[in-house]
C-alpha cells in the first residue's frame, strides 16, 4: 500500500512539474511576441538625423516650398537640410553616393542614373507632370502639323524636352530630321532659349514653365502656339507625361524606412498646400528663391502641374512615359526600361 501511494506522489509531483514547465515555456512566448509586435507597431522616425534633400531651382522644387519654409521658421519635425542647385549634375553624384538622401530630378536622369548605377537610386514619387509649352514669335503655328518645314529650337542636348518635342512630332507623322528639326545644341540651357526667342533672335521654341511666363512677360510678341501636355496625353492617356521626381537613395531608404514614410507625408502636405496658389503660398515659393517675383509666380504656378504620385500608383504613367521617349531615342533613359526594383513602394 505504500509503495502505491508513494508511486502516485511520485506521478502527481511529476505531472505537476510538467504543467508548470509548459506554463512558463507559453507565458515567455507571449512575452517575446508582444514585445516584438511593439516595436513594429510604435516604430516613429528618428527627428534628429539629417536628411540632406537636393533640389533643382525650378518647376521640380515647387512642391516643397512649404518644407523649405518650415525648416527656416523651425516649424519642421523633422531634420531636414533642403538646398537649391541649378544643374542636374551637381545633384547626380550626390544622390549616388548618398552625399544626400533625396533629390529631385527630371524624369529620364532619374532613370539614366537607376541603369548607371545599378540600382543605387529608387524613384520616390512623381512631383511634376507636363510643363512644357511650344512658343512662337512671329509665326502663325496652330497644331503640330504646322511645323513642317520648320526648325524647332529645344533647351540643351540629351534632356527631357528633345525627347518629349521629338515624339509628339513623330507621333503627329512628322520625321524628325526630314520633315521637321529640332536644334537642341544652339542654345544649351532653358535660359539662353528664353533670351533667344525673346530677343527675336528665333521663332520657335519649346520651354518650360515658369521660363514661359517669364518670357511672354518680357516680350508681347511671344505668344504660347501649343500646350505640350495637351498633345502628349491626346497619344498616350491622361497624366503620363511626367517630367519631374523625386528619388530616394537606395541605402538610405533600407536603413530609414520610417524616416523616408515621413518624408513623403510632410512632402505630400508641403505641394497640397502650394497648389492652392494662397497669397502665403506664393509668398513661399518667392522667400525659398525658386522664382524671384510673387506675380510672377502666381501666374505661372497653374500650368506648372505640380503633383505628388507615390507608391503603386507612380509606376504606370512612369512606365507608359519610359515606353515612349525609348522607343524614339533608347539613350533616353540609358539603354534600358526601369526594372521593378527602380519603384520605391513601402512595404
Amino acid at each position: 500500500m505504500k509503495k502505491t501511494l508513494t508511486k502516485i506522489l511520485a506521478l502527481m509531483i511529476a505531472l505537476l512539474m510538467l504543467f508548470s514547465f509548459v506554463a512558463c515555456s507559453d507565458s515567455k512566448e507571449t512575452v517575446t511576441d508582444t514585445d516584438t509586435d511593439a516595436e513594429q507597431t510604435d516604430a516613429k522616425p528618428d527627428s534628429e538625423l539629417e536628411m540632406k534633400i537636393y533640389a533643382l531651382n525650378g518647376t521640380t522644387a515647387l512642391g516643397m516650398a512649404q518644407m523649405i519654409d518650415n525648416v527656416k521658421n523651425d516649424k519642421a519635425e523633422m531634420n531636414y537640410n533642403i538646398s537649391l542647385h541649378t544643374s542636374a549634375d551637381a545633384i547626380t553624384g550626390a544622390i549616388i553616393s548618398g552625399e544626400c538622401a533625396i533629390a529631385a530630378l527630371p524624369t529620364n536622369v532619374a532613370v539614366k542614373l537607376f541603369n548607371k548605377s545599378e540600382g543605387k537610386l529608387q524613384l520616390l514619387a512623381l512631383n511634376t507632370l507636363g510643363v512644357l509649352y511650344l512658343l512662337q514669335n512671329g509665326e502663325n503655328i496652330t497644331s503640330l502639323d504646322d511645323l513642317e518645314g520648320k526648325t524647332v529650337y529645344v533647351p540643351g542636348a540629351g534632356a527631357n524636352p528633345e525627347y518629349i518635342t521629338a515624339a509628339l512630332l513623330e507621333g503627329a507623322g512628322l520625321k524628325v530630321g526630314e520633315d521637321v528639326t529640332i536644334d537642341a545644341k544652339t542654345y544649351p540651357s532653358p535660359d539662353a532659349l528664353q533670351t533667344a526667342i525673346a530677343a527675336n533672335q528665333i521663332s520657335l521654341a519649346v520651354l518650360p514653365e515658369p521660363k514661359v511666363t517669364a518670357t511672354t512677360l518680357s516680350n508681347e510678341n511671344v505668344k504660347v502656339a501649343i500646350n505640350m501636355t495637351e498633345e502628349w496625353e491626346k497619344l498616350n492617356g491622361e497624366n503620363t507625361l511626367v517630367q519631374g521626381c523625386l528619388v530616394v537613395n537606395t541605402a538610405f531608404a533600407k536603413e530609414h524606412p520610417a524616416e523616408i514614410a515621413k518624408f513623403l507625408e510632410d512632402y505630400k502636405a508641403s505641394v497640397e498646400f502650394i497648389k492652392t496658389g494662397s497669397d502665403d503660398a506664393i509668398n513661399m515659393i518667392v522667400n525659398a528663391g525658386i522664382l524671384p517675383k510673387a506675380a510672377m509666380a502666381k501666374k505661372a504656378l497653374p500650368n506648372c502641374n505640380i503633383c505628388f504620385i507615390a507608391g503603386e500608383d507612380m509606376k504606370s504613367v512612369m512606365n507608359t512615359f519610359c515606353e515612349k521617349i525609348f522607343n524614339y531615342d533608347k539613350t533616353s533613359i540609358g539603354g534600358a526600361l526601369p526594372s521593378d526594383d527602380f519603384y520605391y513602394v513601402a512595404k
